[in-house]
């Protein structure tokens, strides 16, 4: 049996069909719980859930973060599987069949992803390489982009079609298939994350137990990809640059972690808006500026996640 936790934050009509495919025909006979841990949205997508006996909600009465929500709703599962998905995710006929038929052939793997199609069918890249301090260089100055032939990207791996399954390094948490023993062996997502690379660390901290997470390219589902966030993206850049922060204070030397630090506020803003000009995302400026503006104090925290 499988248990799903869901963390809701103003999903909208996402949550709701999420729902609807998790207890499709195909699905529903695999589910034991599913927790929805609510971080005090204030659009309609709770409202829109039906009364269900397999569905367990966590009302927080303010905006938790995403990785402390996730461990209210890890520590309440009991089943020998626990599924970790995004709202805006949604299951396709026989996922968790599959999902359990293979985990249970491998014992060695302790985390599953699967391939995750956009909403046009086409597959999203959803595995990343530990980050490191290089890695993290070549990303935000570009070059990346500029010469992906010669330097591949430091984390989310687009240089790779996601086709063939294979060992990686880290799985996107908006589905990340787990045996539950894997919290035995390591404890949960580290809370001071707020959101972004805590599934980073926990995938990172589980591999130096000797811990292994791999992708399954026949097994599928369908993500959206920024359901939840694309209507405060200003504010999603930041959090996301403070994590990445908080991740390279953590697992990297002085050095790595001053690398970083520079290049984040120093190099990136001036890249990423050379990006937009030459892409012809001008629009998106503003939402770049007001990221980088909070992440360095100087405009005020006005956005709220609450």
């Amino acid at each position: 049996m499988i248990d799903v936790v869901i963390v809701n934050w103003n999903s909208g009509d996402y949550l709701q069909k999420c729902i609807q495919s998790i207890f499709s025909t195909d699905n529903k006979n695999f589910i034991h719980t599913i927790f929805i841990i609510d971080n005090n949205s204030k659009d309609s997508s709770m409202q829109q859930i039906e009364s269900n006996d397999q569905i367990e909600i966590i009302w927080n009465k303010e905006n938790k973060g995403f990785a402390k929500a996730c461990n209210q709703g890890f520590k309440l599962c009991t089943s020998p599987y626990i599924l970790l998905l995004n709202p805006d995710t949604q299951l396709l006929n026989f996922t968790l069949k599959d999902c359990i038929s293979f985990i249970e052939k491998e014992s060695t793997i302790d985390i599953l992803g699967c391939q995750l199609l956009n909403e046009m069918g086409e597959i999203s890249p959803s595995c990343s390489r530990f980050p490191s301090a290089f890695g993290i260089f070549i990303d935000a100055t570009g070059l990346s982009k500029m010469a992906p032939s010669i330097f591949k990207p430091g984390i989310i791996m687009t240089d790779w079609d996601h086709k063939k399954s294979r060992f990686v390094d880290q799985l996107m948490g908006a589905f990340m298939f787990m045996r539950k023993t894997v919290f035995e062996k390591m404890g949960y997502f580290d809370e001071r994350f707020f959101v972004y690379f805590e599934e980073v660390d926990f995938s990172r901290r589980l591999n130096e137990l000797g811990g292994k997470s791999f992708f399954n390219a026949n097994i599928k589902a369908i993500h959206a990809g920024e359901g939840t966030t694309s209507s405060v993206k200003g504010f999603r850049l930041f959090l996301n640059l403070r994590s990445r922060l908080q991740y390279a204070k953590k697992h990297f030397n002085f050095w790595g972690y001053l690398i970083v630090w520079l290049v984040t506020y120093f190099i990136e803003p001036f890249t990423r808006s050379v990006f937009l000009i030459f892409s012809g995302r001008i629009k998106e400026m503003k939402d770049l500026w007001i990221g980088y503006k909070l992440l360095t104090g100087i405009k005020k925290n006005k956005l709220t996640v609450d």
